[in-house]
């Protein structure tokens, strides 16, 4: 322990102000009766007195929202633009710029306010809860209404979730970081520290009634807390969108300029200056108001918010961040655990093969067991009734102790009443819940016949057998089996140890001995926990869609091996001491293993940041417990599985509400469609506004035509409504992880943009070939259209060609091959029809049908010809693109996987549960391989269709490592007096 004078001299005058609260913290006074907890009319009371046990959230006024609508550089900018038309005098300018700003403002604080209802709603059903009793009975009961007076139940894991005080139980060992910033638990109840336990810390270990005294902001950290949702009451930013910004703030700055140089060429070459200065400036503002893509913040908010939700609800995963939905979608690696997300977590014991040790230790437990007349029975439901006085008969659904209980029920059933007779001789005094680093539980048991205390332990072999095994532990007994002492004993339990778990069993190893003497060994009880129905197939669809998983186990090394194996993953799997190595070779190991085995808590935490610090990648790992949380901290997709401990979902950026990596792998594709979502409509909003910079801007420099600024207007405002719904879109997910490269939107964009441009040029080039009725060729007038019918055809072909863009901007194939959702496309095709029924009917020199006609005509070919390009980009540019998932493949497998009984139960026939495992793992495998073969005879096609030109490397690396045995190299490459790291590619294999 670190003494009190060490921490004093840190901390003195922050630790007085503690202690006096830990300890003095009893202003409610001492009520009698407080162990049966409070009535529930006596709870409503206090209700009304000290209310919810939350922290205030501070909600933004409405009148805040609404202005904050206004503000932002874009925002500004049409703003400013208002008021120069205000000056200018020119009114209907100024109207259409006023009705812009206003449109999309009530359309900002509209989907605000469904953002934050439908945030609001999902905030509601991840709301913890905790044992409480009231009208002395045990419920679980929302944390949000527990008040002062109320007795809970807390155990390892579980976030205190208000000042308590200690009233029975284990002595808690608590995580106290998060207010002193101690690294090391503390004991409660014990002289120094006394028995109140504040608010925000966390059990380590260990299980004890408590009774609540303060809450909500009355706690010593509520305060804090409000403090700091008072800070984020404002929306964080993604990365995604902060590049983006850049992007489009450095556009701006371009039409900043190109502004500035339009209104000089105009205005002092040209005269614009003397014959019409109101002309020349509008026509620099109407550019520059065209280059404000004042919906995009808009429309990424809207996305992300609609993606989140329906993560929620069709995925069973709910994102604690929307930052979380980028880092899902660029997940390059998943390190799972296995328990309870790769396999059941549904132990069930094998009766069979119970393995008794030696005979000596039983009959120091019951000297009359030798005169069973089927000695190894009796051995084997002795083994079972020790097991059973070690367990708590309370928790049924913990993994450990529920499978001992139906164990238990089996052998009642299946042996007779001898076993229940046996255990009728025994009565557990206390019990020492699980503690994850003494890897054991401990009980005190009364034999009944004589009065004898008994001590039972059940946990980790090694650390049954010898509690020093691997390091002195927290444990308050230590001991070391009599039977250790023989020789061979230890090798002959490891080594049935090891059978079993090559098997794909977990040994649950017992020992007992009389209070105050030697403890002996009595045996194994073999589990088995199976892989889930669905773990197979999803764990391939992983790799498939470019997601590495590693297993990160603290299971035996083994039952490791064994679970990869069945499931299809890579077996080279390494004890958790290798990550321990450090340095370059530690990476390596890291990296280039299929997972870990007897992993500490550090270890899964070192696994994480050598991904991340030596290979640039995004990582993502699952858990439940308390001490994953430090790994799920670090991760930048940290996954709570379902049922996990507060700890573990504070710590994560996802959580999910249903069992398994099914959930994980539907986060992933819908978090790749989020992004391409974003992707389509940035790149079509930035594409449009190059179309329109350089069309106009080449139009004015070469051809000295201008448009009206009314149509330029106009032009944008439709872009913008237009492509809201962009935000409720169909696409498709991306076969491998989606980085925010700027480099490769901007030369994607560039490309459309350009093109586009170089399309209406041509039109406008040929607008006197007969495309428009009316206007005389270059050669007879000697300068090019410029009349206010030429001009309105120009507006309609810009238009029409901004709208149909978006549909080769969305996708990653031929624009035919992908469909719209209905949504986009009636919004779309709206739009067009507005811009055709203006130029026909409400602007001056209207357009006939027949000009329209062809306008369409025209676009509809042009269309064709920048998807074309947008293709050429692909296949020069993104030559190794993976594709898209085939959710119809996926659709089709999923209608043949639903779970059957066997599959929702914890099994009974373990043998043939592993059989049945293998074999369908054999058919997923046998189908995958008839698929990809299928699909390799249509390249052509997948890349017209998807842009798919390769399969996922992960995939295919993945799958080697899965079906050969791996040889690990410690050998570097040395370049002159550089030591490098070995590139993942050099991986060794041998058949």
């Amino acid at each position: 322990q670190v003494s009190g004078s060490r921490l004093g001299d840190r901390h003195s005058f922050a630790m007085a102000e503690l202690q006096k609260k830990l300890v003095d913290n009893d202003a409610l006074g001492q009520m009698s009766g407080e162990r049966q907890g409070l009535t529930t009319s006596e709870a409503a009371k206090r209700m009304e007195e000290f209310g919810p046990n939350e922290i205030p959230v501070v909600e933004t006024p409405i009148w805040k929202m609404i202005l904050s609508q206004f503000v932002g550089t874009m925002p500004v900018m049409l703003e400013v633009s208002c008021l120069i038309s205000a000056a200018a005098g020119d009114w209907p300018d100024f109207f259409v710029i006023l009705a812009m700003v206003l449109v999309n403002a009530a359309l900002g604080f509209r989907e605000e306010m469904k953002a934050k209802n439908a945030l609001a709603e999902l905030t509601n059903q991840m709301e913890s809860s905790i044992p409480c009793l009231r009208d002395g009975k045990s419920e679980s009961l929302p944390v949000s209404k527990l008040v002062p007076g109320d007795v809970i139940h807390l155990r390892g894991g579980a976030l205190t979730p208000a000042d308590v005080e200690w009233l029975e139980g284990d002595v808690l060992s608590i995580d106290t970081a998060a207010l002193t910033g101690e690294p090391l638990p503390r004991k409660y109840p014990s002289e120094e520290y006394g028995k109140s336990i504040l608010s925000g810390t966390t059990v380590k270990s260990g299980e004890a009634y408590c009774i609540v005294r303060l809450t909500g902001i009355n706690t010593e950290i509520g305060q804090g807390q409000a403090d700091i949702m008072a800070d984020r009451a404002s929306a964080s930013v993604s990365v995604f969108e902060q590049k983006v910004m850049v992007v489009v703030n450095i556009i701006i700055s371009l039409a900043v300029l190109d502004a500035i140089c339009i209104v000089l060429v105009q205005g002092l070459v040209r005269g614009g200056f003397d014959v019409d200065f109101k002309g020349t400036l509008l026509t620099a503002l109407s550019i520059l108001i065209a280059a404000v893509p004042i919906a995009l913040p808009l429309v990424l908010q809207v996305t992300m918010a609609i993606g989140a939700y329906r993560m929620a609800t069709d995925h069973h995963a709910i994102v604690t961040r929307m930052s979380a939905l980028q880092d899902i979608a660029s997940m390059d690696v998943l390190c799972s655990d296995k328990t309870g997300t790769l396999t059941t977590a549904k132990m069930s014991i094998n009766l069979e093969k119970i393995w008794p040790a030696k005979a000596d230790g039983f009959n120091l437990i019951d000297p009359y067991l030798y005169k069973a007349p089927n000695q190894d029975l009796a051995l084997q439901q002795m083994l079972m009734v020790m097991g059973i006085m070690a367990s708590n008969p309370d928790k049924k659904d913990d993994a450990i102790d529920g499978a001992l209980l139906r164990a238990w029920d089996k052998m009642k059933t299946e042996q007779g009443e001898a076993c229940d007779k046996m255990k009728e001789g025994y009565e557990q005094i206390d019990l020492t819940g699980f503690n994850p680093e003494v890897k054991r539980t401990v009980a005190t048991v009364k034999r009944l016949y004589d009065g004898k205390r008994l001590v039972i332990a059940k946990g980790l072999a090694s650390k049954v057998m010898d509690t020093g095994a691997g390091g002195q532990d927290s444990g308050k007994l230590q001991w070391k089996c009599e039977e250790c002492k023989e020789d061979g004993f230890v090798e002959m339990v490891q080594k049935t140890d090891q059978e079993l778990s090559s098997k794909g069993y977990k040994t649950i190893a017992v020992a007992a001995g009389v209070e105050g003497e030697g403890m002996h060994f009595l045996g194994l009880l073999p589990m088995i926990d199976p892989p889930r129905y669905d773990t197979a197939i999803t764990v391939q669809r992983l790799q498939d869609a470019g997601v590495e998983v590693k297993m990160i186990t603290g299971d035996h090394l083994n039952i490791a091996i064994e679970t990869a194996r069945m499931v299809g993953m890579a077996t080279n799997i390494l004890p958790g001491e290798a990550t321990r190595e450090g340095g370059h070779t530690g990476d390596e190991t890291i990296r280039e293993s299929g997972g870990f085995a007897q992993v500490l808590p550090r270890d899964k935490r070192e696994c994480v940041l050598a991904l991340q610090r030596s290979y640039d990648l995004v990582v993502g790992m699952t858990g439940d417990g308390v001490n994953d949380a430090p790994a799920l901290s670090a991760a930048q997709c940290g996954i709570a599985v379902e049922d996990a401990t507060d700890a573990a979902k504070n710590a994560a950026a996802m959580i999910l509400t249903t069992e398994g990596l099914s959930a994980v792998f539907g986060a992933v594709v819908e978090s790749r469609k989020i992004f391409a979502r974003l992707f389509s409509y940035v790149s079509y909003r930035l594409a449009a506004t190059i179309q329109i910079l350089l069309y106009l801007s080449i139009l004015v420099y070469v051809f000295d035509c201008t448009l009206d600024p009314l149509y330029v207007i106009l032009l944008a405002l439709f872009n913008d409504v237009t492509m809201i719904p962009v935000a409720e879109d169909n696409q498709s997910a991306a076969a491998e992880p989606q980085h925010a490269v700027i480099a490769h939107l901007i030369g994607f964009s560039t490309t459309l943009g350009v093109f586009q441009s170089v399309a209406s040029i041509i039109f406008y080039l040929c607008m006197d070939k007969g495309l428009v009725k009316g206007i005389e060729s270059y050669e007879v007038t000697g300068h090019y259209p410029t009349s206010v019918h030429a001009q309105n055809a120009i507006w309609l072909q810009v238009s029409i060609a901004a709208e149909f863009l978006i549909f080769s901007a969305r996708s990653p194939g031929l624009f035919f091959c992908s469909k719209p959702s209905h949504e986009l496309l009636f919004s779309t095709m709206l739009g067009n029809v507005v811009s055709t029924l203006l130029a026909i009917y409400a602007f001056p020199e209207p357009l006939d049908w027949q000009e329209v006609a062809a306008v369409w005509a025209y676009d509809i070919g042009a269309l064709i010809f920048v998807d074309l390009t947008k293709m050429m980009y692909k296949f020069i540019y993104e030559a190794d693109a993976a594709g898209v998932i085939d959710e119809y493949q996926i659709a089709e497998e999923d209608k043949s996987l639903k779970p059957g009984e066997q599959d929702t139960m914890a099994p009974q026939d373990c043998e043939a549960t592993i059989r049945r495992v293998r074999e369908s793992v054999k058919i997923m495998q046998q189908t995958s391989r008839k698929y990809s073969s299928a699909s390799g005879r249509n390249t052509s096609m997948r890349f017209l269709s998807t842009g798919q030109q390769r399969t996922s490397r992960v995939m295919s690396r993945s799958s080697m490592m899965s079906k050969k045995n791996y040889t690990h190299t410690r050998s570097s490459v040395h370049y002159g007096d550089d030591l490098r790291k070995r590139t993942p590619a050099s991986i060794r294999f041998k058949p």
